[in-house]
């Protein structure tokens, strides 16, 4: 078992790590208040959170497997992607020579359709994200590793 997070949309029906769960209609969503994407600035990653405006939490398509392991019931679930080459936000993100990707939304009024979906109707839900959506630097807060005797 591969450990995977992501499943590009243009080959998650061939690729071997996910055809079985879209031929199945596996589909899930995974809800989310922010996710974090690399920004580069001057050569640097810097951690920036992308959000909806409103503030509100949001759901990510996705794709589920259950697989039993010698023995062990196993779930794992990878969020689905498309293409952001042309995004007017989701375009900035990773290194300039990467790849550029998005999560796919799907919208409070199409969850229930998503889950019930077919594979084969399963590409029209897979659009870019709204201009609902900004960005913010979120750098990872530091951690002290002291502890504080009282």
């Amino acid at each position: 078992m591969k450990y995977t997070y992501n499943a590009r949309s243009e080959t998650v029906m061939e690729k071997p790590s996910y055809r079985d769960a879209w031929h199945k209609s596996q589909f899930a969503l995974i809800p989310v208040q922010t996710i974090f994407e690399p920004y580069y600035e001057n050569g640097k990653s810097q951690r920036y959170g992308i959000h909806r405006k409103d503030g509100q939490p949001f759901t990510v398509a996705a794709i589920y497997e259950v697989a039993r392991i010698q023995g062990e019931i196993i779930r794992s679930m990878s969020m689905l992607t498309i293409n952001a080459t042309n995004h007017p936000l989701m375009s900035q993100f990773h290194r300039s020579e990467d790849e550029k990707c998005s999560i796919v939304v799907i919208p409070e009024t199409q969850r229930m359709d998503w889950l019930k979906c077919h594979y084969s109707e399963a590409m029209i839900f897979l659009s870019p994200m709204s201009d609902e959506f900004t960005a913010q630097s979120m750098p990872r807060q530091k951690h002290s590793t002291q502890t504080k005797l009282f």
